[in-house]
């Protein structure tokens, strides 16, 4: 992400100071400031980070070749540099470069009002509804994640989704410039656990759920909520939003000791008399101590109409007349690939959805049996390079959630991809479900549409809105809503 505001700037030994690090080699004037060598710009300071297989100190004549105007690093990196130049020695690099980052770009988190939302599933859903009320209501909205990063209408393309420090808070700084009001953003785990977002207090932070994913990164679900659960410390947030859903929403509710609501079943907002209306979902919210009120959001499935809940519980609290709202989620904007729909010439409907973990693909399969559909076909495989410890779960519940699953490759990365589909066919169950492999992903895409008869759904899971597949290091273009047009048109 190269999208950068005009600053001042700031003098080094300024970010020595908010940081706590050791200066040497002189002052300059600090314009800007990245962690990658190829994205440096003249007057930047360059973080050398150390990665997980190579230190950023390696690349520090690159930045110096490319304008970088001082390096920042721990104590190792300063010791490798050979030339004489400013630097700061950091503490802890990764925290150390986002408190860095809000200085240099002039704290742009305190000018905007910040919505935190993290948790397994349903982060994008839960920022879009957000944006999306937002702009109904005439507000100037920022969105930052999964999908994609927008500025009102304006999208700009995501790397991850959260980025890295220096182009959160270049991105925030030009949302400021633009005349953003409120930014909507997903917080990831690893966005927590490396820092991303150190030193931003969120006027609001939402928890959705919690289910097994990242262990590759965590290795437990205890670690891996217990990164989840920074983001509502006292010290990073000023209210808090949280789905009771599950045992974990349940336990982060019982230790925030700050003003929060909860979400849930039988919580302060009550979803109760979920409906599945065609393409639609109904449901009632009650509060205490007023009269229930009737929604419709243009998703399906319980776990949306919970989704849709923490929205409305969000734009009410900051004064949203909630019939002004309730109508706008009624038209809220289409979210890419989270449960987009498109219908064949036969009738068979066919759904792409981002669904990547075991929790997600159940949820998944189970809204779509409940809208009776004579067979449900699925297509999944799983990423590599990730929490292997979920393939064999994937097969289990993809296979006892439909009538025939074609495993086939997600993005395998570096990873063989026989080997991980070998590890979803494990878990598959052939007593529900007919399965087929194919590594191909459009060769199962297309097999799974033409089997499809005109009651039946075809679910293709787990790259939702991605546009490209990784392979061996090289990312091919590959969206899966593309592939399913580009078969219908030549059936």
């Amino acid at each position: 992400m190269t999208i950068r505001p005009v600053v001042d700037g700031v003098a080094l030994s300024e970010v020595a100071r908010v940081v706590g690090g050791v200066q040497s080699g002189g002052e300059v004037h600090v314009t800007g400031i990245t962690h990658d060598s190829r994205a440096v710009q003249p007057g930047d300071l360059y973080v050398a980070i150390p990665g997980f297989t190579r230190h950023g100190i390696e690349f520090v004549d690159e930045a110096i070749a490319r304008g970088a105007v001082a390096v920042a690093s721990d104590a190792s990196g300063i010791d490798a540099l050979t030339v004489d130049f400013p630097s700061i020695a950091m503490h802890a690099p990764r925290f150390d470069m986002a408190l860095a980052a809000a200085e240099v770009y002039g704290h742009p988190e305190r000018a905007l009002t910040m919505i935190g939302v993290t948790g397994t599933n349903g982060k994008t859903t839960v920022t879009h509804l957000i944006r999306s009320l937002l702009l109904d209501s005439g507000k100037s909205v920022g969105l930052i994640g999964t999908v994609g990063t927008f500025i009102n209408e304006e999208e700009i393309e995501s790397i991850r989704t959260t980025p890295e420090s220096p182009d959160l808070f270049a991105l925030l700084a030009v949302m400021r410039e633009r005349g953003v009001e409120f930014v909507a953003m997903e917080v990831s785990s690893h966005a927590l656990a490396l820092g991303r977002v150190a030193g931003i207090v969120f006027d609001e932070v939402l928890f959705t759920n919690l289910s097994q994913d990242h262990l590759d990164f965590h290795e437990t679900l205890e670690n891996y909520f217990a990164a989840k659960a920074t983001l509502f410390a006292e010290q990073t947030a000023r209210h808090a939003i949280v789905c009771i859903g599950d045992e974990w929403g349940a336990s982060l509710a019982s230790g925030i000791n700050y003003p929060h609501v909860t979400v849930g079943a039988r919580a302060d907002v009550s979803v109760e008399d979920v409906v599945l209306v065609g393409d639609h979902t109904s449901f009632t919210l009650s509060t205490l101590g007023s009269a229930p009120i009737e929604c419709e959001v243009p998703l399906l499935g319980a776990f949306n109409a919970m989704n849709a809940a923490m929205a409305l519980s969000y734009v009410a609290s900051i004064g949203i007349e909630m019939p002004a709202a309730v109508a706008a989620l009624k038209n809220a904007r289409q979210i890419p690939g989270r449960f987009e729909l498109i219908v064949s010439p036969t009738g068979a409907r066919i759904v792409v959805d981002y669904a990547h973990t075991p929790d997600a693909v159940e949820k998944v399969l189970q809204v779509l049996r409940a809208t009776q559909p004579t067979r449900i076909i699925t297509v999944l495989g799983c990423g590599g390079d990730r929490d292997s410890a979920k393939r064999s779960v994937m097969g289990k519940v993809a296979s006892e959630g439909s009538d025939v699953v074609f495993v086939t490759d997600d993005n395998p990365r570096s990873e063989d991809p026989a080997t991980i589909r070998a590890a979803v066919m494990s878990g598959v169950d052939r007593l529900c479900a007919e399965v087929h492999e194919i590594g191909d992903r459009r060769s199962a895409i297309t097999q799974a549409i033409a089997l499809a008869g005109p009651n039946d759904v075809v679910a293709i899971l787990g790259k939702g809105h991605e546009v490209g597949q990784e392979i061996a290091g090289t990312i091919a273009p590959f969206d899966d809503r593309q592939v399913v047009r580009e078969v219908l048109h030549h059936a």
